[in-house]
């Protein structure tokens, strides 16, 4: 189902996902995979730099594996960090950034079972950014 985050931006999750809004964000979930969007904005092509750069640099200090990829004014960073959820339990999460010229929208991936993986990789895909002249 596609969904409207905003006036902007535009995800495709799958009919099996539930949704709920908190505050600012959406947050779809079914058994075993949680996603949880948030949209922000900055001033220009210059804080969007700047994010994007401590973005890579936390993910660099971290060793973490990186995703990144540019389609025309849209910049898809993002990166794979193991977590412990709770004491005994550990999961995936994809934190992954689609960076517009005023704007950006973070997709962060929880996943108990990382074959999850391709899915949420599509999902993060699907986004689609429609310049609203901001």
């Amino acid at each position: 189902m596609q969904i409207y985050l905003s006036n902007e931006w535009l995800l495709d999750v799958p009919d099996d996902f539930q949704r709920r809004k908190e505050g600012d964000n959406v947050i779809f979930w079914r058994v075993g995979c949680t996603l949880l969007t948030t949209i922000f904005a900055y001033s220009g092509e210059k804080h969007r730099q700047t994010l994007l750069a401590n973005l890579k640099a936390k993910a660099e200090a971290e060793k973490l594996e990186t995703i990144s990829e540019d389609k025309g004014d849209v910049t898809l960073f993002g990166y794979l960090k193991p977590e412990e959820a709770m004491p005994g339990h550990n999961r995936l999460a994809l934190h992954a950034f689609t960076t517009a010229p005023y704007t950006c929208l973070q997709t962060s991936f929880y996943l108990d079972d990382p074959q999850e993986l391709r899915e949420c990789l599509l999902i993060w895909n699907s986004v689609e950014f429609e310049d609203s002249g901001s």
